[in-house]
């Protein structure tokens, strides 16, 4: 592969991408609120699990849909940004930035968000008594437990302590740094020369589709665990594929040239899905499942292949929008992923949008969490319609995130660290 085709084919940092992520950390809100309606236990919980209650059965079905693509969704835009990352540090500089941008806002948040969801949590039960002073050194009762890539989990008698949704920044850290040889290596002229072969075998008919084959034998033979309704495992190859799409443009273009035929694909293999859980009866579990009978071995099967078609559909829109305005001065061709031209002077309305969508990612997912559980509690309370209670939760929930975030985090140079935001130049 020349200089010159290497360089065309390796896209700029997407602007359009970065607003994706902050919409899919949004949509976590929606998400996490309906989790309180849905049929399965949450830290609160608007009535006793029953999947025979209409708004139960409403929030069970988007849950499950949004757990195929969601959380993979999120790891396939990490490994973009691995890739923009590298291309501008050395190996230390990257693993120092991985940590300030990972485990700082990790331990942050452990220590001062997390412990009131738990802690309402306990509180959903009428005769629980103690007061959050009491609660919290329980809560930090600890021990290790070396489940890779998992370290720290509750200590007997009571195992209350759980770092809860931000397990993402913990496996998000571990198997980055994990993977830091490949990532280098793949920066390297010879690593490059992989990527290019695998971009060509990307352009050929429906081989985007066959990406989905590791991410379903992990999930169908090692099972679903409660971490984002995957296996811990299988988002191993969304990252890498990500690492991938920012390394050549090609892989991009095949997400947006099959995005139609994987919304087919995707609809039926969701339908499928969905009336495999319906075989498998009321007790069927979408965000943890070991069982290896038949029945439930092809059930995580077709949950591997549905959810790869979600990624396809999503990420071949967001390619889509980003090209229909190719950058002045470079021919578009099926080797490159140009970035929409920015005019000079002011910054594009996109720019501005993806700018401050970009830094807020990941704070924002970092607070959503605890919102919606301490509202949910007092909300689930009232004697009104369950779409109401949803609809109060959803939109309070963003707005004390969002509030928060731009007051208390985004505007001092120490509250951006603590979040992981880069310090204002």
């Amino acid at each position: 592969m020349t200089q010159n085709s290497q360089s065309s084919s390796q896209p700029k940092r997407r602007r359009e991408l970065d607003a994706m992520g902050m919409l899919v950390v949004v949509g976590l809100v929606f998400f996490h609120s309906a989790q309180i309606f849905y049929y399965a236990d949450f830290f609160v919980k608007n009535e006793p699990p029953n999947i025979q209650s209409v708004s139960q059965l409403v929030s069970t079905l988007i849950v499950a849909f949004a757990g195929l693509w969601g959380m993979p969704l999120l790891f396939l835009i990490a490994g973009l940004a691995i890739w923009y990352s590298l291309r501008k540090r050395t190996a230390r500089q990257f693993a120092l930035e991985r940590t300030r941008r990972l485990v700082v806002p990790l331990v942050v948040g452990t220590l001062l968000l997390v412990p009131p969801i738990v802690y309402y949590g306990q509180k959903s039960d009428p005769a629980y008594q103690e007061t959050y002073l009491q609660f919290l050194p329980r809560f930090f009762n600890i021990q290790l437990f070396l489940d890779f890539p998992r370290f720290l989990t509750g200590a007997p008698p009571d195992e209350l302590f759980t770092i809860d949704h931000l397990w993402f920044l913990e496996y998000l850290f571990v198997y980055t740094l994990v993977l830091l040889p490949l990532w280098l290596f793949l920066h390297r002229p010879a690593g490059q020369r992989l990527v290019d072969r695998f971009a060509e075998f990307c352009a050929l008919p429906w081989a985007i589709f066959l990406l989905a084959l590791p991410i379903v034998i992990i999930e169908a033979a090692l099972g679903t665990e409660f971490a984002g309704g995957w296996n811990r495992y299988a988002y191993i190859p969304f990252l890498i594929y990500g690492f991938l799409m920012a390394a050549d443009g090609r892989l991009g273009r095949a997400f947006q040239r099959h995005r139609r035929s994987a919304l087919i694909l995707g609809l039926v293999a969701l339908l499928a899905y969905y009336a495999m859980s319906y075989r498998l009866g009321p007790a069927v579990q979408f965000d943890t499942q070991t069982e290896y009978d038949l029945a439930h071995v092809l059930f995580r099967l077709l949950k591997g292949f549905a959810g790869w078609f979600w990624v396809v559909v999503i990420m071949g829109l967001a390619v889509g929008a980003g090209q229909e305005r190719p950058q002045e001065g470079m021919k578009p061709g099926p080797d490159s992923l140009p970035e929409p031209p920015t005019p000079p002077g002011r910054p594009s309305l996109l720019d501005r949008v993806a700018g401050y969508a970009g830094e807020a990612q990941l704070p924002f997912y970092v607070l959503h969490m605890t919102p919606i559980v301490v509202i949910g509690f007092y909300v689930v309370q009232w004697e009104v319609n369950a779409l109401v209670k949803y609809l109060v939760i959803v939109l309070a929930a963003l707005a004390v995130a969002l509030v928060v975030y731009d007051i208390g985090v985004r505007r001092t140079r120490l509250t951006r660290f603590l979040f992981g935001i880069k310090p204002r130049l």
